[in-house]
């Protein structure tokens, strides 16, 4: 694991100290658990707009493709292509 150095704005300080209490984790446990979900957020999102494939999603958040699914399903993303992309994509084969 890489150790980093950063400024922390003071909201983001009181999210921490929040979710450590919370889940009666340490402070450092409580900053890599925001910081893992803020990160597949951003991966879920670039995904529904189409910026990413499931694959490329998968591969960032080191996730296999059926866990990528249903971790996108529990935040509501649904996939990025229309029943017409299928249907074009089989008369192009």
């Amino acid at each position: 694991m890489k150790v980093k150095s950063i400024r922390i704005p003071e909201e983001i300080d009181r999210a921490i100290d929040y979710v450590a209490r919370s889940e009666k984790l340490e402070k450092n446990s409580s900053l890599r658990k925001l910081t893992r979900l803020g990160f597949e957020l951003y991966v879920a999102k670039s995904y529904e707009r189409g910026k990413l494939t499931l694959r490329e999603a998968a591969d960032l958040l080191n996730l296999t493709l059926a866990e990528t699914i249903d971790l996108f399903s529990e935040m509501g993303i649904k996939g990025n292509i229309s029943a017409k992309d299928v249907m074009d994509g089989l008369k192009a084969r």
